[in-house]
């Protein structure tokens, strides 16, 4: 489990949505079944579940806060009602979030896999992009919030792999 502010989470979230949007547009100017083609809908589908990732931390974050704020003040921060647990009489809301449901399934973990090798390849041209810049220039940064975003972004999927129960995970490929 990595630990980032709400703010570092915030960023990430707003570079990948940023990378998706140019991923989109340079996609339509190559003809279906190309290999660039191809690589932009890879990277299009890695940063999309990236992006959910993203997300589902910032809502457990959330979570976690306003279930402090529940045990704290005895109270609900979304509907004002509370037991002793912490968990909202209504809605549940206030009680952390475990996981996504939805990550159990095999088929999604597929994806997560199948998500790293492109997250993996922009780290490394940003990364090349970058050594070509001075440190300090505006270019240099703006690889650097890329990369930064994109580590992230791997951690995220890396952690998720590893933290679920699926047989195949515990002989993992490095």
């Amino acid at each position: 489990m990595i630990h980032l502010s709400k703010e570092e989470l915030t960023e990430t979230l707003f570079v990948i949505a940023s990378i998706v949007g140019r991923c989109e547009n340079a996609q339509t100017k190559f003809r279906e079944g190309t290999s660039q083609h191809t690589l932009l809908k890879n990277r299009i589908r890695a940063l999309y579940l990236s992006k959910v990732l993203v997300e589902a931390e910032l809502l457990q974050m959330r979570e976690r806060l306003s279930a402090v704020s529940c045990e704290e003040t005895g109270k609900c921060e979304e509907t004002g009602k509370c037991e002793e647990t912490g968990k909202c009489e209504e809605t549940g809301k206030c009680e952390a979030l475990d996981n996504f449901e939805i990550l159990g399934e095999s088929s999604l973990m597929e994806e997560l896999k199948s998500a790293v090798p492109p997250i993996v390849s922009i780290i490394s041209k940003c990364e090349k992009a970058q050594s070509k810049y001075e440190k300090g220039t505006a270019q240099f940064r703006r690889y650097e919030k890329i990369i930064l975003a994109m580590k992230v972004s791997k951690t995220l999927l890396e952690d998720r792999l590893g933290n679920s129960s699926m047989p195949e995970n515990s002989a993992e490929r490095k």
